[in-house]
């Protein structure tokens, strides 16, 4: 395949992945301005991105793989606070928002990114009022989903606080739902401890909710998972498709 019909399938899957709605129509213009912004990028698990405290030079957005944000613990190393995957960005708030980057961010597993350069990305931004749209709607969805986050770790039980997680993550695969994340990565998402969050996943493996393997949960019953995590009707459970 040719270098300029990869980079405009690159640019036609960004502008179908990254907060997509009806407020922000991108014309045949934009396209070309994300396909001129963004170049494809494949890094190795284990790949920092970036790097507590620096200042970001650069907008990574996900197309496959997985990253981690996590922060520097004590005695512990890197705790994750945070998992991206494909249609998610890394790096944006910081370059927006001028401030320095506030947790390290690596690739858990080989990873392909479409990056742009800090300067190219704001200039983007600057010549197209129908991206800046895009933009501002897709920080305002992860502020969102962080605040929800929040509301769950203060105000439910680590069952509710599992099964929230298992929702937010679910991915399926052959007809199956699977969280492909161990226990300590749980854990580390809710501030919990790996034995309380093991001990009540095998309370929800007995309730038939779920079957845990090494290194990721198939969800069994989906609807009792996300009755758990307080949606409690099959409508809640379509909207949150």
């Amino acid at each position: 395949m040719q270098t300029d019909d990869l980079s405009r399938r690159h640019a036609m899957w960004i502008a179908k992945n990254v907060a997509r709605t009806d407020q922000s129509p991108l014309t045949a213009s934009d396209i070309m301005a994300l396909e001129a912004t963004f170049e494809p990028r494949r890094v190795e698990a284990g790949t920092v991105l970036a790097s507590t405290g620096s200042e970001a030079d650069a907008v990574h957005i996900v197309r496959d793989g997985r990253v981690h944000l996590a922060i520097r613990a004590a005695g512990t190393g890197r705790q994750t606070i945070g998992i991206v995957g494909p249609g998610c960005v890394v790096g944006d708030v910081p370059i927006l928002t001028q401030e320095l980057t506030s947790s390290d961010a690596y690739a858990d597993v080989d990873t392909t990114l479409l990056t742009a350069d800090r300067t190219d990305f704001v200039n983007m931004l600057r010549e197209s009022p129908t991206l800046s749209i895009r933009w501002a709607t897709s920080m305002a969805q992860r502020i969102e989903r962080q605040q929800a986050r929040t509301v769950t770790l203060l105000t439910k039980d680590l069952a509710a606080q599992i099964a929230t997680i298992l929702w937010e993550f679910r991915k399926e695969e052959e007809g199956v739902w699977r969280v492909r994340m161990p226990h300590q990565t749980i854990a580390h998402l809710l501030g919990a401890r790996r034995q309380s969050v093991s001990r009540v996943l095998g309370q929800l493996r007995r309730e038939g909710l779920v079957q845990s393997r090494y290194g990721s949960v198939e969800l069994t019953d989906l609807q009792g998972i996300a009755s758990l995590a307080g949606m409690k009707t099959v409508e809640d459970l379509a909207q949150s498709a």
